[in-house]
């Protein structure tokens, strides 16, 4: 790398790159004894894949009185930077894990360089999946991984029948596991026996660290481009038990306590249970992903009436991994129309908390709504 140098008064400076920290870019302005107005400006460069940026200090490069001036002069430098926290090393490891996960989904949907027959794929999704894996379908029917084995066993698509992921974003980890999104869409055949696009999800995913290695562990479709009806033989995750009962009921409540707050604008017990990187998916707004905030504002400006809001029942914990759970239940949205009409909206979830100083709170999830059965 290059060595840059300022001059000040009679004093020549050289700007020597110290690894291991990063600031913004800034100009100050050092009055020392040898130099008058000396400005310096402080740069970053690319070092390193592991030290991806350079922070300089100035050292004296002449004899007389160096070793003293090189400790004042840093100290000087050392109390006018800014550091930053260090956020570049950590989204580069953001979006490594990113690309890891998406070829984890890739492998999960056998598309992209994981194409195969589909009896080979449906096969190699049941060794992929983690033995607790579930899924919310598109349709609101949860099941589980047994059943969506039998399921898409049972099936025989036509060639070019399945899903079509794009746009996969790492929203959050926890520990081993890690919270994404993409968009989904599905091809099917349609009414003229072609086979084409016709549905769309904005699908919340999740992945478990095992091993050493990125598992599926659980996802929610929530429809952008609603499905038709769909039958709910072999679902409900009816072979699924519980694997921590206790846990089960204490996290029940806090679901019901989360609802309460929800309708009654209780936002600073919101406020402690979500996460900073809390998100949701709702089915009656799939396109976005909701954020802590953005929903804080959302639920400060609604004021329900008796009987509004959403309810929870059915909650269901689904799989524990260290300090995360998932879990399910059936959340009904209730409002009463311009008319005076009271209207229902069933929708079934995922649900995520996490686990941190003991206390358990909400990392978000999504909202798929049910829709009519055969």
């Amino acid at each position: 790398m290059n060595l840059a140098t300022a001059n000040g008064g009679d004093c020549h400076y050289t700007l020597i790159p110290l690894p291991g920290f990063s600031f913004g870019v800034r100009k100050d302005v050092f009055a020392l004894s040898q130099v008058e107005d000396a400005h310096i400006r402080f740069g970053l460069g690319p070092e390193s894949s592991l030290t991806p940026y350079t922070a300089y200090v100035i050292s004296h490069d002449t004899t007389e009185g160096g070793i003293t001036m090189v400790r004042f002069v840093v100290l000087l430098v050392a109390a006018s930077i800014t550091f930053s926290s260090s956020a570049a090393p950590q989204e580069l490891k953001k979006k490594n894990l990113e690309d890891t996960l998406w070829d984890v989904d890739q492998q999960w949907l056998c598309t992209g360089p994981y194409q195969k027959p589909y009896k080979d794929c449906v096969q190699s999704r049941g060794r992929y999946w983690v033995d607790g894996f579930f899924e919310i379908q598109s349709s609101g029917v949860i099941r589980n991984k047994m059943e969506m084995v039998t399921v898409q066993s049972a099936a025989n698509p036509a060639p070019g029948v399945g899903p079509y992921p794009a746009d996969f974003k790492l929203l959050a980890v926890y520990g081993n596991i890690a919270v994404a999104t993409d968009h989904t869409d599905f091809k099917t055949v349609d009414a003229s026996g072609k086979v084409a696009f016709t549905t769309d999800s904005h699908v919340v995913r999740l992945f478990v660290r095992q091993n050493g290695e990125w598992r599926p562990a659980a996802a929610a479709l929530v429809p952008v481009i609603l499905p038709g009806p769909t039958s709910t033989e072999h679902s409900g995750a009816v072979s699924s038990k519980s694997p921590d009962p206790q846990l089960e009921k204490q996290l029940a409540e806090i679901d019901q306590k989360w609802m309460d707050a929800a309708r009654n604008g209780k936002l600073d017990y919101l406020k402690q249970l979500f996460s900073d990187e809390w998100s949701e998916i709702d089915g009656w707004n799939p396109t976005v992903a909701l954020t802590k905030a953005a929903t804080m504002e959302t639920l400060a400006k609604i004021n329900y009436k008796p009987g509004e809001g959403v309810f929870s029942d059915q909650f269901r914990l689904m799989a524990v991994y260290g300090d995360v759970a998932l879990a399910s239940d059936r959340r009904t949205r209730k409002m009463t129309d311009s008319s005076g009409k009271h209207m229902e909206w069933p929708n079934r979830t995922l649900l995520i908390f996490v686990k941190h100083e003991g206390q358990w709170h909400s990392a978000g999830g999504a909202l798929v709504p049910i829709m009519s059965a055969k």
